[in-house]
């Protein structure tokens, strides 16, 4: 009777430790879910970002060459202006 007592209290023994051991996956895989969950809306959060970077390079560079294009023009009239200044003697 013994034995079956103490087969009695080992099985009572692993039933506690089962019922802490599901506790404990619980409270892990909240803590996974938060965790990815997290992880997911800052992935997000880059995702927006780079998008955003990428058009505003992509506007960056529209501006930029427009303001080469214009930048060539007035180096033309510049040049047009020294030209006839210098042929009129003037510099």
């Amino acid at each position: 009777m013994n034995e079956g007592m103490q087969n009695l209290k080992e099985i009572e023994d692993l039933k506690k430790e089962i019922e802490y051991l599901k506790k404990e996956m619980t409270i892990l895989h909240e803590n996974y879910t938060f965790e990815i969950r997290d992880k997911d809306r800052r992935i997000i959060d880059l995702m927006n970002i780079n998008d955003s970077h990428k058009t505003t390079n992509g506007d960056l560079r529209v501006l930029n060459n427009q303001l080469l294009r214009e930048n060539d023009k007035m180096k033309e009239v510049l040049d047009k202006s020294v030209t006839k200044l210098r042929e009129n003697g003037e510099i």
